[in-house]
């Protein structure tokens, strides 16, 4: 494999697992927002995008000056990301709650209240982790 070859599938590597990254943090930040889980006021996408450089400078062994670089690529593409996160909100909210809803159609009344208990636990879960997080 050619030394160019080499770097563009590295790079392919490395954009993909970027990508990751932001999609679940992002989307975990949304469903948090969505839910009442998190604060607009501590929705800033600043957290989260540092949080994915200090994972991507330990997962990768980034250098000091890759580390900044890598932070200067994410801030460049979060405001795009958050503005696209901001429209599909509601078509996410939308499924989650049409999901949630098909489920308790096919649960009995006792299983209902399970699943009710079950999504408060893992909201209050949530809500504590975010809180550290703060």
């Amino acid at each position: 494999m050619s030394s160019n070859t080499r770097a563009a599938a590295v790079a392919v590597v490395v954009v993909a697992f970027i990508a990751g990254i932001l999609v679940g943090v992002a989307g975990d930040h949304f469903y948090l927002l969505r839910n009442g889980r998190l604060s607009p006021r501590h929705s800033s996408s600043r957290f989260a995008a540092d949080r994915m450089a200090e994972r991507l400078t330990k997962e990768l062994d980034l250098s000091p000056q890759q580390k900044t670089q890598v932070q200067q690529i994410i801030e460049r593409h979060r405001a795009k990301i958050d503005a696209t996160m901001a429209n599909v909100r509601p078509q996410v909210r939308q499924e989650l709650d049409a999901t949630n809803a098909e489920i308790e159609k096919v649960l009995t009344p006792e299983q209902k209240t399970k699943f009710a208990n079950l999504r408060m636990r893992i909201g209050a879960r949530r809500r504590d982790r975010n809180s550290t997080h703060q």
